[in-house]
């Protein structure tokens, strides 16, 4: 018999790398920094810690936010352009000529 333990992080790491967020470790690095100053400052009985998964949620829009942004860096611009400029686009490409029938007399 096969032991179905010995599968799953097989599976586990297939998913994973089915599913990768590219932001995954940035939100992770703003949660944490954000969970260490929220969670560890003292409060008040008015006011009120956001609840974890909201936290969560937060971080990983700062993170889409953040990629977003990073494309609009002039650095990044120049290099978006040049690979656009070197890019082959086979829809303006007239091969036309090529798959005409020769006439063979």
């Amino acid at each position: 018999m096969s032991n179905p333990d010995k599968t799953a992080p097989h599976k586990k790491s297939a998913l994973a790398e089915a599913f990768h967020d590219p932001n995954l470790e940035l939100a992770r690095a703003i949660f944490i920094g954000m969970a260490q100053r929220i969670y560890s400052a003292p409060s008040t009985p008015e006011q009120k810690k956001p609840d974890p998964k909201a936290l969560a949620t937060l971080c990983f829009r700062l993170a889409e936010a953040f990629e977003a942004a990073s494309h609009e860096t002039p650095k990044v611009k120049a290099a978006l352009e040049a690979a656009s400029k070197a890019a082959v686009k086979l829809d303006e490409v007239d091969l036309s000529h090529v798959f005409q029938p020769t006439d063979k007399t």
